[in-house]
């Protein structure tokens, strides 16, 4: 079963294989000890921070070699005895009521997966599949913690500001996959995780007016390798 081992026990594993061969600046050396002790929090921003202040390759310390084959018998591209878990691609067009999701070169080759209940717990992070619906991401605007191309599960329930995250949304016939931080005097950062492209403000009563697709919970984690 999986779900014996979680995505910071790996993370934990990895960040020690790293350093068993690298110094650790003076300055990190107490907040790493933490880190792999599980004396503090390792998530999504802090692996990702790592990754890319330490060189180590994108997504590097969530995976594991050694259970990533159990990962992928916890996914099942149709419906069987154990994988009766559905989750479908997100009809981004339908949802955004608009036409500016369009993405041509780029298709969508995953149409529904299946998962297994323990699959569920560790891959997506919840008990139930109900709201949750996939994208494949086609932009780099967040990159480096979400790459071109990656299958992203996305919680359509929520379709409001809660608190900060990426999410996915439509303002003027145009959809975004941004971060979206609130900011004193009623504001919204739109940013992009990829410095590369330049953050905008939206007001609270565009916002309001604009139409919250869902925020994005987790990345599919299966580690891509060139053949």
């Amino acid at each position: 079963m999986i779900k014996e081992t979680t995505l910071p026990d790996i993370r934990r594993k990895k960040l020690t294989e790293w350093f068993e061969t690298r110094d650790i600046p003076e300055k990190e050396k107490s907040y790493i000890s933490q880190l792999k002790n599980g004396k503090s929090s390792f998530g999504e921003r802090a692996a990702r921070r790592l990754e890319r202040d330490y060189g180590m390759p994108n997504f590097y310390l969530d995976y594991d070699e050694n259970i990533e084959s159990v990962i992928i018998s916890s996914i099942s591209g149709k419906e069987t005895e154990q994988h009766h878990y559905p989750i479908h691609l997100l009809d981004v067009k339908a949802r955004a009521g608009e036409v500016g999701y369009i993405n041509p070169g780029y298709p969508d080759v995953i149409q529904s997966i299946y998962f297994s209940l323990d699959g569920l717990l560790e891959v997506v992070g919840r008990k139930s599949a109900n709201g949750i619906e996939m994208i494949t991401v086609p932009t780099d605007s967040m990159y480096p913690t979400i790459n071109k191309g990656d299958v992203v599960f996305v919680d359509t329930t929520i379709d409001y500001y809660d608190n900060e995250g990426i999410y996915i949304f439509s303002i003027d016939g145009e959809v975004y996959i941004k971060r979206l931080q609130k900011i004193p005097g009623g504001i919204y950062k739109a940013l992009s995780d990829n410095k590369n492209y330049t953050a905008f403000d939206i007001t609270s009563e565009k916002l309001d007016s604009s139409r919250i697709i869902g925020k994005f919970i987790r990345v599919l984690p299966i580690n891509p390798k060139d053949l």
